[in-house]
């Protein structure tokens, strides 16, 4: 769409130039002199050109000259500036509201031609994908279908036990093992489409919520409890963020009936476990906050799962997931990382994703499972272990035969 911009720069160059025309034929006007407008124009072009600032016209029996002078220039800048400040905002308005409805009718007529082509575009490129990286994606894959399958299992087990309530414990582990399940699935899908930064993003709430499980399942049942209760806690600081808000954002106000509710049971869930509760990580704050001073943050609960040493690759993907400029130049799906421009997918980048997803969503599911004495739990837990340790060998070899590939298509061409 450059062309229409070209177009609009060339309309806006001329105006001095027409403007400086005027002047010429009031002054040949004025002086009873016939010059073409072909004529002045050319004249316009030489001035422009820098070739002279002196007119030379024939006026028959004798040549005139016409100086032109500041104040000629003062008019053609006056003019100018007059055309840029009050008539080309209305042009350009103009101008767009007319190109924007061709262009966009155009679209719309070939759009089905051009989404057609671009799905085919797409599935061409996930089977290449595919062929490339399938063996070690059919392992994420199976590894999910088996957690997945063993939650909904151990569930139904659960929830036909006779006369026995499920514990916080049990209810908490249990809702973040779905919750790993699905971003797990949603990760395998950013994979499976050359997504490996998105990929990677989503990988970062699954490490969350999976040394957030290990903490619990450590601590047990009165951490669970803390963590049930520590709803409140977000509802309180969404309501003070809603209420700051809502008339920025045009929304109705929330009902006076609900903000109380939500008011007394943050009061009351503060009472009972304690100022340092209503903090970010305040559920852990009671087990985990060194003589109740320290601040629990995420690198401590890390700390407290074991799960320190991947404090790098969460780095890493805070990069990407936030908008600071490492994220802005440093790409996954880049073969090497380098700072290209990647606006799409690449069969690139999907080791580090893969690899760290297979290592957070077995060890939450094994957390979840526990010491069980049930034979299928245990059966699971041998699958489990056996996928966590082979699915990072499987991605590693296929980004190996990517890089060779890689430099061998480079030397070629």
């Amino acid at each position: 769409m450059d062309h229409i911009q070209k177009i609009l720069d060339d309309a806006i160059a001329q105006v001095p130039r027409r403007a400086l025309e005027r002047r010429l034929a009031a002054k040949f006007k004025h002086l009873g002199i016939a010059v073409s407008d072909a004529a002045t124009a050319t004249l316009v072009r030489q001035i422009f050109d820098g070739k002279t600032t002196v007119v030379h016209v024939d006026g028959g029996s004798d040549d005139i000259t016409i100086n032109l002078t500041q104040e000629d220039f003062d008019y053609v800048t006056t003019v100018a500036e007059q055309f840029t400040n009050e008539q080309l905002p209305a042009l350009v308005e103009k101008m767009s509201d007319k190109a924007a409805a061709a262009i966009f009718k155009s679209l719309a007529k070939g759009w089905r031609q051009e989404a057609n082509a671009q799905r085919a575009d797409v599935d061409a490129f996930r089977d290449r994908l595919e062929h490339r990286w399938g063996k070690a994606l059919g392992k994420l894959r199976l590894l999910l279908t088996i957690s997945r399958e063993w939650g909904a299992t151990a569930h139904e087990r659960r929830r036909t036990k006779r006369n026995s309530d499920p514990t916080h414990l049990e209810k908490v582990l249990l809702r973040l093992h779905v919750r790993a399940c699905q971003i797990t699935n949603e990760i395998i899908v950013l994979l499976e489409n050359g997504f490996a930064d998105g990929a990677m993003a989503r990988w970062r709430t699954l490490h969350e919520v999976a040394t957030v499980a290990s903490v619990i399942a450590i601590h047990g049942e009165e951490m669970a409890e803390r963590y049930v209760h520590h709803q409140v806690v977000e509802a309180y600081k969404g309501l003070i963020a809603y209420e700051r808000d809502h008339v920025g954002l045009r929304f109705k106000p929330i009902s006076k009936k609900e903000s109380q509710r939500i008011r007394k049971a943050y009061a009351a869930a503060v009472r009972r476990f304690g100022t340092k509760f209503a903090e970010e990580y305040g559920w852990a704050a009671h087990h985990l906050a060194l003589k109740g001073k320290e601040r629990v943050t995420f690198a401590r609960l890390e700390q407290e799962a074991g799960d320190s040493y991947m404090r790098s690759p969460y780095k890493l993907a805070s990069h990407i997931v936030h908008a600071g400029p490492r994220g802005a130049y440093f790409r996954l799906g880049s073969i090497d990382g380098s700072p290209h421009f990647l606006a799409g997918a690449s069969n690139a980048g999907l080791t580090e994703p893969a690899q760290h997803t297979a290592v957070s969503f077995s060890e939450l599911t094994m957390r979840v499972i526990g010491d069980s004495p049930i034979f299928d739990d245990v059966v699971a837990l041998k699958i489990i272990a056996r996928l966590s340790a082979e699915i990072p060998i499987d991605f590693w070899k296929a980004e190996q035969k990517l890089r060779r590939d890689d430099r061998r298509h480079r030397r070629n061409t």
